[in-house]
């Protein structure tokens, strides 16, 4: 008959400091393996344009592959470059903004001067991506170059249904080529369409870096992205009831 095992504290203790180092391991697997799906710097470096969801507040900025001058521990980041004064009266969180790191799925996160998460960015279309603030909104990062060069304002010109289950259109939306000032054009709803379409009132329209952007008359913007079957979605897809637009 064997004697009993006897656990002693330090037992319990060497238990214990092994436990922590196991899981210390897990969870550095795990960031590694985060880290690894991210995109290189080189990849992502670009002039873009920082957008708030109407498109009418902007700002200039330039992410490099340079890395951060600052020493420190933890994930790489990057330089970026802006003007500060102008951006901070376009996009106020623009003065927390230091550096710049790339993410998983192509995602690119803008950092405070602490290392902090100021805004992310998940990649859409058409060089598009696109950020949600929390109790803030909508923002986008649009590379220029990666926007459909060959789009003009008279390729949108005329009706487009709209949805909001594909191929189920719900109205009808008149797309003209009247100008309304200020690099807007005319728009207008065609009769039929749901209370909730009239209320929206959509009456005005541009094209943003590739974006199609609604104008109602109580000023507000609805974004949408171009899709590869040549309708428009209305970005991002998961903030309020989906909207399509496609040529009937």
């Amino acid at each position: 008959m064997s004697a009993p095992r006897i656990v002693t504290r330090r037992t319990i203790r060497v238990g214990a400091a092994l436990a922590a180092g196991a899981l210390a391991l897990s969870l550095a697997d795990r960031v590694f393996a985060q880290e690894s799906d991210a995109p290189s710097a080189t990849s992502l470096a670009a002039d873009y344009r920082l957008t708030n969801a109407d498109g009418d507040r902007v700002c200039a900025i330039t992410l490099s592959d340079k890395p951060e001058g600052r020493t420190r521990s933890g994930p790489a980041r990057f330089d970026l470059a802006f003007d500060r004064p102008a951006c901070a009266d376009a996009i106020l969180f623009s003065v927390d903004i230091a550096s710049w790191a790339p993410g998983p799925g192509q995602s690119i996160r803008l950092h405070g001067p602490d290392g902090a998460l100021v805004a992310e960015f998940t990649e859409g279309v058409g060089g598009t991506w696109e950020a949600l603030r929390e109790g803030d909104g909508v923002y986008f990062l649009v590379n220029p170059r990666l926007a459909d060069p060959g789009l003009h304002a008279g390729d949108l010109v005329g009706a487009w249904d709209i949805s909001e289950t594909a191929a189920k259109p719900v109205c009808r939306l008149e797309l003209t080529a009247t100008d309304a000032g200020g690099g807007t054009f005319r728009a207008r709803l065609l009769a039929g369409c749901p209370a909730r379409f009239v209320a929206l009132a959509p009456d005005r329209w541009r094209l943003d870096s590739g974006s199609l952007v609604l104008l109602t008359a109580g000023g507000e913007g609805l974004r949408f992205a171009a899709q590869e079957d040549g309708g428009w979605e209305k970005v991002p897809p998961d903030e309020g009831a989906p909207l399509l637009l496609s040529r009937p």
